[in-house]
């Protein structure tokens, strides 16, 4: 007669053996190109090429009576080849809502069209000749400088080849390091690497499409972690205390 335990005694032990060689073994993810963060020259914007003022008081007394009061901003220009005129928005027009939002200062239509999408059809409301009118405009685009954080994020991309790292050690010699790099064909990148510490430095060092300043980062940090964890003397006790 067989014994039952032994079968799943045998199965666990398999089991755990499995488990444990897929954790010794170099667990590398692909890396995986981030639209979000490639590199570019210029942001691009919504726009619609209006050129706005505070509604005078003289005009203000000449609104409709259904508008409400401190409603309203005037169209005093348009930039060249812009959208606004394109789609029948007139030099002196008074414009009250956006997309159905009530406008009352410049400022507060700059941010609105700021927040908004190139491509959008939106509906503005105007007062023209004392009536009430809407228009549909499609929002244009257009190019705007990079901010502070953007070029200094593509100046390390551009010089060091890498922004962005994080290097963990869930246990002893078990390593879990990512970061964002530029890879040779111009796309930004991120990786991971989860191995042990044997396994892990020479894959690393490896790995062709990330620059060497990427790779050596990553490995000075993976070393530093090591040694803080192993102490001065690492595994090694050089006495015993009696």
């Amino acid at each position: 007669m067989s014994r039952p335990h032994s079968h799943y005694l045998v199965v666990l032990a398999l089991c755990l053996f499995s488990i444990l060689f897929s954790e010794l073994g170099t667990a590398s993810t692909l890396a995986q190109p981030l639209k979000k963060d490639q590199l570019k020259e210029s942001n691009v914007g919504a726009y619609l090429g209006l050129g706005l003022d505070l509604l005078p008081k003289e005009l203000e007394a000449q609104l409709p009576e259904d508008v409400m009061i401190g409603q309203g901003v005037l169209i005093s220009g348009f930039a060249p080849d812009s959208p606004a005129p394109k789609a029948g928005v007139k030099l002196y027009d008074i414009l009250l809502n956006y997309d159905g939002i009530p406008i009352k200062h410049p400022r507060q239509l700059i941010q609105l069209i700021k927040k908004d999408k190139p491509g959008r059809t939106v509906k503005l409301t105007l007062v023209r000749q004392g009536k009430i009118i809407e228009l549909p405009v499609t929002i244009g685009s257009q190019n705007y400088p990079l901010d502070k954080d953007q070029l200094d994020y593509q100046f390390d991309m551009q010089t060091l080849g890498y922004r962005g790292y994080s290097v963990k050690m869930p246990r002893k010699n078990y390593f879990e390091a990512t970061i964002r790099y530029l890879a040779p064909d111009g796309v930004v990148k991120r990786r991971t690497f989860k191995a042990y510490y044997n396994q892990i430095m020479p894959e690393i060092q490896s790995t062709a499409d990330m620059p060497m300043p990427a790779r050596q980062k990553l490995m000075s940090i993976i070393k530093e972690k090591k040694d803080d964890e192993d102490g001065w003397f690492g595994d090694w006790m050089p006495f015993r205390r009696l």
